[in-house]
């Protein structure tokens, strides 16, 4: 399962093409491309019926399952399967598949012979991937960490990482495995999920968001592995991806691993570094590197041939799957799978937004903009700096609410280059000495920093969420309006916040901060070191997506941002219970559907 699959029933290769809409099927012998198929909006992840010729498809961006007739290559039937579909498992003795719906919350539990729905499950925050065994038992990642209890936001140790484990019998909650912080951090962006005999792999980052920052901590790549008997961490199989004295070169965003036919090799799919990492696991206490292959711009997954001898990798933005020989370690054959859909501007944005192996962007191949902003949204952490402590926004919609960053001390989105240089630590894409951020405009000093800009204005969808009727959100609405929400939170883009002049024009003060758009909210931390006067109104749009709240992330969730008395802690609050309920229930479900409210301020 995943976003590249052999099938068991003819040995073809099928691959999704997410820009495209479509999903390519290959021969291997020989190597040919047999067929392109338009379908859906965003295919994103597939899986085979092993007793039956059918291959699954989820479509993230319709929130659609496909399914195909692998014989003849042709669509044959389509589920509504609910917002953001990320991942499958098959429970074939049942016909059953089970997929993880990443903005709803939820577990779908799929009929594959009625073609329906059966049941969804409410699980914790950001399901991602998920397994099922042989033993009944499913297995879901969470992709984003969940905060520990009496635990600290802006913290090395403040949260932690989570795998849920049902029953797939009565899909009753059997465990929470918790993934505990370690020196290098919190386990964060937890991906897609392997199983070989008893050991479950979830690669993921962990990250160090407290001060002091180091070129190699604060970002680093890793696996954990999971006992399937105990149902626990085991902890001495645990693999420090970045520990240069075990694995050598620094890695970025792992986003998959497969283990090979045999359980003796480990295949780490690293989207940021463009590469596979090829690791002995023959003793799970004692990992080797065994070496590193090329997996072109941004590989998103690998499947493995039965005899282990072959690798196919999704190479996402280089439009090919890659052919590698997994006995001689090298590159055997590419071939292009897609055309190009994006322009050369977007696309060009697109693979220096996710790259961490250009010493322009990042200092040591460690880190990119994705690994705080996947797929364009938020990490769902606060980092410390040199402002203070600063939660992650997300990207969607971003060109539409400047000023940026909480401080709004960026008037253009082309002042990345200061991330770039200040938090990543590369050598710039402009080169020369960068103007003040709110001095003299950035825009047009680089081809590639305009090319970085012009995707994130354009590049980045913006999350669908679980959708209710009209009537029930107009209470929720209806509370939003009288309680005067829409002076901050109104307009088309659920915030005021707007530049009110041209880039380079806006700092008369020369403060550094573009000070007609920060409100004071009551929210200043004592380790703030800006923000007396205020910070930016962050928008509305897919708030469910964004938590923790507030600058500084201490806010956990919006029933109790509503409960401190926003926008101001020293307000009584009047509202009650129902109405809070409500008011919740709208936020929750803010998209970009929802009809927006006049802001009358």
């Amino acid at each position: 399962m995943g976003p590249i699959i052999i099938s068991p029933h003819d040995g073809s290769i099928w691959v999704v093409n997410p820009d495209s809409g479509s999903v390519t099927v290959l021969t291997t012998d020989p190597l040919a491309k047999k067929v392109e198929i338009s379908v859906g909006q965003e295919p994103w992840s597939l899986a085979v019926h092993p007793n039956r010729n059918e291959i699954y498809l989820l479509d993230r961006a319709l929130g659609k399952m496909f399914v195909l007739d692998g014989e003849v290559q042709a669509v044959t039937s389509e589920i509504d399967i609910g917002p953001e579909p990320y991942a499958m498992a098959l429970h074939s003795a049942a016909d059953l598949a089970y997929v993880t719906l990443a903005t709803a919350d939820q577990l779908a539990i799929v009929d594959l012979s009625a073609r329906e729905v059966a049941q969804r499950i409410n699980v914790s925050t950001f399901p991602y991937g998920v397994s099922h065994s042989q033993d009944g038992l499913i297995y879901i990642s969470h992709h984003l960490s969940f905060l520990k209890e009496g635990g600290e936001e802006a913290r090395d140790d403040g949260r932690q990482g989570q795998i849920t484990v049902l029953s797939a019998e009565d899909l009753s909650i059997e465990r929470e495995i918790i993934l505990e912080p370690n020196e290098q951090g919190i386990p964060s962006l937890l991906a897609f999920i392997s199983t070989s005999g008893n050991r479950l792999w979830v690669p993921h980052v962990r990250a160090a968001p407290d001060l002091p920052a180091g070129l190699t901590t604060t970002v680093f790549a890793a696996v954990t592995v999971i006992d399937m008997t105990n149902l626990e961490e085991a902890v001495a199989n645990y693999l420090p991806l970045n520990d240069q004295e075990i694995f050598g070169s620094p890695v970025n965003n792992p986003v998959s691993a497969v283990p090979s036919p045999d359980g003796n090799r480990l295949y780490v799919v690293l989207a940021g570094s463009d590469i596979v990492e090829v690791i002995d696991i023959s003793q799970p206490d004692r990992p080797s590197l065994i070496g590193f292959l090329p997996a072109g711009k941004n590989p998103q997954g690998m499947a493995i041939s039965s005899d282990g001898r072959w690798g196919y990798v999704m190479s996402y933005l280089s439009r090919t799957v890659k052919v590698l020989d997994l006995e001689d370690l090298s590159q055997h054959a590419e071939i292009v799978v897609t055309a190009e859909t994006l322009s050369p501007a977007v696309l060009r944005g697109k693979e220096l937004f996710h790259a961490a192996n250009n010493p322009r962007l990042s200092n040591g191949a460690w880190v990119s903009c994705a690994s705080c902003h996947p797929a364009g949204g938020t990490d769902g952490l606060t980092w410390v700096f040199p402002d203070g402590p600063r939660q992650t926004p997300p990207l969607w919609n971003v060109a539409e609410t400047a000023p940026f960053h909480w401080s709004a001390a960026l008037d253009e989105l082309h002042d990345v280059e200061d991330t770039i240089t200040g938090i990543q630590h590369g050598l710039g894409l402009a080169g020369g000495q960068d103007p003040a951020l709110l001095g003299s405009p950035n825009r047009a000093r680089s081809s590639d920093l305009d090319a970085l800009a012009e995707f994130m204005q354009t590049g980045i969808r913006p999350p669908t969420n679980q959708s209710l009727s009209e009537s029930q959100l107009q209470p929720g609405r209806d509370v939003f309006v009288q309680q005067g929400c829409p002076a901050c939170h109104g307009g088309p883009n659920w915030t005021i916040s707007q530049l009110t002049g041209a880039p380079g024009s806006l700092d008369g003060d020369g403060n550094g901060v573009v000070d007609d758009a920060l409100h004071d909210v009551g929210t200043l931390n004592e380790r703030d070191i800006r923000g007396e006067g205020g910070f930016d109104v962050p928008t509305l749009l897919n708030i469910s997506q964004t938590a923790p709240y507030f600058h500084d992330g201490s806010i956990a969730d919006l029933e109790t941002l509503i409960r401190s008395g926003h926008p101001q802690p020293q307000f009584s609050l009047t509202l009650t219970d129902p109405e809070i309920e409500a008011l919740v229930l709208f936020l929750k479900h803010i998209g970009t559907h929802t009809e927006p409210i006049k802001n009358d301020r």
